[in-house]
C-alpha cells in the first residue's frame, strides 16, 4: 500500500511540475492570452521585470499592452497610408515595438520615483486633479473625457491620473530641481578657457572648435549658419548685436553651457540684418543625460525571452535579431512617410 501511495505522490509531483512548466512556457515564451493563463498571472503576481527590487508584474505589463492595442485600434491612420491589424504577423510585431517602448517608459518611471524619494519631492492628489482639469477643459465635459479614455485605453480618470499625470508632474518637478542645481563645473570652465587661449594664440576658430566643442557642429569647425535678430538665445543675441565680421565674443554663459561665438559674415535681407556664425560650446549635462545615467546604474532583470537589458544604452532591447531588423525597417518606413507628407505640403 505504501509503495502504491508513493507512486501516486511521484506521479502527482511529475504532473504538477509538467503543468507548472507548461504554464510558465505559455506565460513567458508564447505569451498566451487565455482566461486561465490571465487568471494565473494575476493570482501569482508573476514578474515580467524587476528593477532595483521593484516588480513590474506580467499582469501589469499585459494590461498596459492591451491599452496600447486599444488605442491604436481606435485610431484612423488611413491619411498616412497605414492600416494597423494586430491579428497579422506584422501587426503582432508592430504591437511588440510599442510594448518595448512602454517597458522602457515603465523603467524610466521607476527611476523618476526613486529620484523623487531621494529629493523629497511629492505630488498631491490636488495637484493631479488640477493638472487633469486642463485636458478636460479642452475636450469638453468630464463625461466626454471619461468616455474618450474608456474608448481609447480602457482607462478611468483615476487610471489616467496614476499612469500618466503623476509621472509627468514628478518629471517636471525633478527636471526643474536638476536645472536649478546644474551649475557650470570647474572642468567646463577650464576647457572653455583653454579654447579661448588657443584663439588668442591665433589658432583658427575652426580648429579650436573641432578640438574643444561639444556641439554637433564641431566636425564642421563650429559653423552654425545664418541667423536673423531674435533667432538666438538672449545671452548670445545681446552680445553679437553690435559686433562686426571677424569678431568673437568673450565666454558667454547660457542655460545650455559656455559659448564663444564668432561672426563669420554679415548681410541684410529686406532691411533685416543677418549674421553667419560659428561657435565653440562646452555643454552642461542635460536632464535627459542625467536620467539616462541614473537608469544605467539600476539593476534590471528581464524574465521575458523576447527582450534583454542593454546597460550601455540604458534600454530594454530586442533579443530577436528579426525584431531588431523589423524595427529598423519600420523607422525607415516612418521616415519616408514623413518626407512624403512634408513634400506634399510644399
Amino acid at each position: 500500500m505504501k509503495k502504491v501511495y508513493k507512486k501516486i505522490l511521484i506521479i502527482a509531483g511529475i504532473v504538477l511540475i509538467v503543468a507548472v512548466s507548461a504554464m510558465l512556457v505559455f506565460t513567458y515564451v508564447f505569451r498566451v492570452d487565455s482566461p486561465v493563463i490571465t487568471s494565473v498571472r494575476k493570482t501569482l503576481y508573476l514578474p515580467a521585470i524587476i528593477v532595483d527590487g521593484e516588480w513590474i508584474s506580467l499582469a501589469e505589463l499585459e494590461e498596459n499592452t492591451a491599452s496600447i492595442k486599444s488605442f491604436y485600434e481606435n485610431q484612423d491612420f488611413s491619411q498616412f497610408g497605414i492600416r494597423i491589424d494586430f491579428n497579422t504577423v506584422d501587426g503582432q510585431k508592430r504591437l511588440q515595438l510599442q510594448e518595448r517602448k512602454m517597458i522602457n517608459k515603465l523603467i524610466e518611471d521607476i527611476a523618476i520615483k526613486q529620484m523623487a524619494d531621494e529629493w523629497n519631492i511629492s505630488i498631491s492628489d490636488e495637484a493631479i486633479k488640477t493638472a487633469m482639469e486642463r485636458p478636460m477643459a479642452e475636450m469638453g465635459t468630464k463625461e466626454d473625457v471619461e468616455s474618450r479614455l474608456e474608448d481609447l485605453y480602457g482607462w478611468s480618470l483615476n487610471d489616467f491620473g496614476k499612469r500618466v499625470v503623476l509621472g509627468q508632474l514628478l518629471r517636471e518637478k525633478i527636471s526643474a530641481k536638476f536645472e536649478q542645481e546644474n551649475a557650470i563645473t570647474d572642468d567646463m570652465t577650464k576647457r572653455i578657457q583653454e579654447a579661448k587661449q588657443e584663439l588668442n594664440d591665433d589658432r583658427t576658430f575652426a580648429d579650436v572648435a573641432k578640438k574643444y566643442s561639444d556641439g554637433v557642429t564641431a566636425v564642421d569647425g563650429g559653423i552654425m549658419g545664418w541667423f536673423m535678430d531674435g533667432q538666438l538665445q538672449d545671452e548670445i543675441g545681446k552680445k553679437i548685436v553690435t559686433m562686426q565680421k571677424g569678431e568673437q565674443t568673450d565666454v558667454v554663459e547660457t542655460p545650455l553651457g559656455l559659448h564663444i561665438v564668432q561672426i563669420n559674415d554679415v548681410s541684410t535681407v529686406d532691411d533685416k540684418k543677418l549674421v553667419h556664425l560659428s561657435q565653440i560650446v562646452i555643454k552642461k549635462k542635460t536632464f535627459a543625460d542625467f536620467l539616462n545615467e541614473k537608469i544605467g546604474m539600476m539593476s534590471v532583470k528581464i524574465f521575458l525571452p523576447q527582450y534583454k537589458w542593454d546597460a550601455s544604452k540604458s534600454l530594454v532591447v530586442f533579443s530577436d535579431t528579426d525584431m531588431v531588423k523589423f524595427e529598423s525597417d519600420m523607422l525607415e518606413e516612418a521616415k519616408k512617410v514623413q518626407e512624403e507628407l512634408l513634400s506634399s505640403k510644399k
